[in-house]
């Protein structure tokens, strides 16, 4: 059975990933579709409007097996998010992986791929680094690829960097995004809209959305996070009840930020608020929500580990448990979990963590540990 994995957040599932899932079957001529999709906390730095366990569902109606990107992939870079997803494929066994792009050209993502990591190597980007000039300033300097202006492109070649530092053997393919850009706020199209576009409309109990997510996924649509005051709350407690030298061993931190932090927490009204007051030009915005999280999540340089040791099933259909089955007897030394339980929980200590505290913020009472996986 060939398979093609999609690095994914679903959040939430739309008619553009149900394109995406189609096409990527078609194009690689692949049986099985493997999610690699973001746990409870999504890239943008946020919790997910929905539950993994929600969005697995939704996902369900097109894909054949839903698995969960470890926490770590989630709260860090494009590059580290690539990683992860990689390894994670790898572990699964996928032949390909198929990512959209608004590009659609795999080839001249490829040589950029190429050109990027034959940079990273020199001397000249790692002193760059050490003196702290961004990753995104240094590569602009360096090279000027039209391609990198757009954030799937970008994302895509992370995807292909990796697959090239790695030596994998993952075939990669690309599909052109259609109708919507990445970040398109406005609902333009009958059909087709931005996961930003989509959010917006659910949190303002908008009707529009509904087109643009599959029939078969509305059942799934329930219980959106939309609660920002109780996680700025949370956020309060989080950075108040650890001191500076704390704050410097939570992951993504950066030399000094502790203090804008502890300056910022005590003169700020709302999360809309805060963020105002810790905007910098050195950090994105992005990247300083994607630190919070992990301040309440209590993530430290300490904890990261990038080793798969097991993967968490969410979600499956007749033709994923089939290849689940073949992987389990190809692979009797890896773990494939579909229900956690005591034994196995030291696999996803981060993501059930995760969980609980995704619960505190949406009063969610699904968790690890009562939720098996998800049949469809």
């Amino acid at each position: 059975m060939k398979s093609v994995a999609l690095i994914t957040e679903y959040n939430p599932f739309h008619n553009g990933h149900k394109y995406h899932a189609e096409q990527a079957k078609k194009v690689t001529q692949a049986d099985i579709s493997i999610a690699i999709m973001s746990g409870q906390f999504v890239m943008r730095g946020m919790p997910a409007l929905y539950s993994k366990f929600q969005r697995a569902k939704m996902a369900s109606t097109e894909i054949d097996l839903v698995v969960e990107l470890p926490l770590i992939g989630s709260l860090s870079s494009s590059d580290t998010f690539a990683e992860m997803g990689i390894k994670v494929a790898e572990y699964l066994d996928a032949d390909s992986l198929c990512f959209g792009s608004e590009s659609g050209d795999i080839s001249t993502l490829q040589k950029v791929a190429q050109k990027l990591v034959a940079i990273e190597k020199t001397p000249e980007f790692k002193t760059l680094l050490k003196e702290g000039k961004s990753y995104a300033r240094i590569i602009s300097e360096q090279t000027n690829e039209s391609v990198l202006k757009y954030p799937n492109n970008t994302l895509g070649i992370s995807y292909l960097k990796q697959l090239i530092n790695s030596h994998s053997s993952i075939q990669p393919y690309t599909i052109k995004r259609v109708h919507s850009e990445h970040h398109q706020h406005a609902l333009t199209h009958d059909s087709f809209a931005s996961g930003s576009a989509i959010r917006q409309d659910i949190i303002n109990n908008g009707k529009e959305w509904m087109s643009m997510v599959p029939n078969e996924s509305h059942p799934f649509f329930i219980h959106p996070f939309t609660n920002q005051n109780r996680l700025f709350r949370m956020l309060q407690l989080s950075i108040y009840q650890r001191s500076k030298s704390e704050l410097q061993n939570i992951y993504t931190m950066s030399e000094g930020f502790e203090n804008r932090l502890h300056q910022a927490i005590r003169n700020s009204t709302d999360y809309e608020n805060l963020m105002q007051n810790l905007k910098t030009k050195r950090y994105t915005y992005t990247h300083i929500q994607r630190l919070l999280m992990n301040i309440l999540l209590n993530v430290k340089y300490s904890d990261v580990d990038k080793t798969i040791q097991g993967v968490r099933i969410l979600a499956m259909t007749s033709q994923g448990r089939q290849y689940l089955k073949t992987l389990k007897q190809r692979y009797t030394n890896r773990f494939f979990i579909t229900n956690v339980n005591k034994q196995n929980a030291h696999f996803f200590h981060d993501e059930i963590k995760a969980t609980h505290v995704y619960n505190l913020l949406t009063d969610n009472e699904q968790d690890d540990f009562n939720t098996p996986v998800f049949l469809y």
